[in-house]
C-alpha cells in the first residue's frame, strides 16, 4: 500500500469474514450500518419524526432514554451529500473492517460512538446522523495508509489535510464552538482506538494506546503450559558419535512454539478473526513444522 491505492473489494484483501449472508450480500458491521442508515433515509422520506426517538436528545437522556447515546448515527436525511458520504463510509469503513476484524471494528464503532455522546449530552449538544463517525474511519485509514494515492495521484495524507482544515473552517465560521469540541473528541477517540487495536503504527509517539473491549491488552487469557520434567540428580551421559544428535528440543524450535503458543493465545482471547492474513499463513507454517 506504499503506492498507488486500487479500489477492489477491501476486506477480501485482509480475510475479513461477514456477520451473516442476507441472499447474496456479505453483512459485515460496516454493511449493517450501511443499511440501516439507507432504511433511514426511506423512513425520513414518509415521515421524519419516526426517527425522532433515535436522535440524541441530551434532555432525552437524563430522562434514562440511554439508547439514544448508540443510535444517533443512524437516522439520515434524504439528500445526495449523505448518498456520497455513505459510500464513503461503506468502502473506507469495510477496508478498517479488514484490518481489526469483525469483532474489534464491531467495539471500535460501539465505543466511538458512545463517548462523543456522552460528551454531547454534558454540553447539551444534540446529535443525529453518520457523518461524525463516517469522517473518523476515513481519517484512520489516511492515517493507516498516509502516502496511498487517490485520483489525480493525490496523496493520502495530503487529502485527509484538506478534509480536516475544511472541517474545522467550516465550524470557525459558524462560530460553533461545542460542534468544534465534539469533533475533537469523536476524531481523538478514533485515534486512541485506533492506537489501541493496533493500528496508525506511524503516530505511536503521539497517540497512546489504551486497554479497550476486545483488545490484545484486556483480560487476555494465557494458555496453561505443561511444567517442564525436573531433572534427575545422578545420572551421567555416556560420551559417543550420537551426541552431534540434540537430546531435546532445539533453540529454533522453541522459539517456534512460543511463537505458535503466542499465536493461539490470541485466537483463545479474539477468536480467528483477530489474526490478520499473515498471520493466519504463519500459524498454518508454524503447525506443519512442528508436528
Amino acid at each position: 500500500m506504499a503506492g498507488r491505492f486500487s479500489l477492489p473489494m477491501p476486506e477480501r484483501r485482509h480475510g475479513g469474514q461477514p456477520w451473516f449472508r442476507l441472499g447474496q450480500i456479505d453483512v459485515t458491521t460496516t454493511v449493517l450500518v450501511t443499511l440501516l442508515c439507507i432504511v433511514s433515509m426511506f423512513v425520513w422520506a414518509i415521515d421524519p419524526g419516526l426517527l425522532e426517538p433515535l436522535v440524541l436528545f441530551p434532555e432525552r437522556v437524563f430522562q434514562l432514554q440511554l439508547w439514544r447515546l448508540i443510535t444517533w448515527p443512524i437516522p439520515t436525511q434524504v439528500s445526495f451529500w449523505n448518498i456520497i458520504m455513505l459510500a464513503i463510509f461503506w468502502y473506507f469503513g469495510r477496508e478498517v473492517e479488514g484490518l481489526l476484524g469483525r469483532n474489534k471494528f464491531a467495539w471500535f464503532l460501539v465505543i466511538l460512538t458512545l463517548v462523543p455522546a456522552v460528551v454531547a449530552t454534558l454540553v447539551n449538544l444534540p446529535q443525529f446522523g453518520l457523518r461524525p463517525i463516517q469522517f473518523s474511519v476515513f481519517l484512520v485509514f489516511i492515517a493507516q495508509y498516509p502516502t496511498a494515492r487517490f485520483l489525480f495521484n493525490i496523496p493520502a495524507w495530503a487529502l485527509g489535510a484538506v478534509f480536516l482544515g475544511l472541517e474545522f473552517l467550516q465550524l470557525l465560521s459558524l462560530r460553533d464552538s461545542q460542534g468544534m469540541v465534539f469533533t475533537i473528541v469523536t476524531l481523538a477517540t478514533a485515534a486512541i482506538l485506533a492506537r489501541s487495536y493496533g493500528l496508525i503504527p506511524s503516530f505511536a509517539r503521539y497517540v497512546p494506546a489504551l486497554p479497550v473491549p476486545g483488545g490484545d491488552a484486556v483480560d487476555r487469557p494465557q494458555r496453561k503450559r505443561a511444567p517442564r520434567a525436573p531433572k534427575r540428580p545422578g545420572r551421567t551421559v555416556v560420551q559417543g558419535p550420537w551426541d552431534t544428535v540434540p537430546a531435546g528440543p532445539t533453540a529454533d524450535t522453541q522459539a517456534m512454539q512460543v511463537e505458535l503458543d503466542d499465536l493461539l493465545d490470541k485466537i483463545s482471547a479474539n477468536g480467528i478473526d483477530s489474526l490478520t492474513g499473515d498471520e493466519k499463513r504463519r500459524l498454518n507454517e508454524l503447525s506443519k513444522r512442528l508436528r
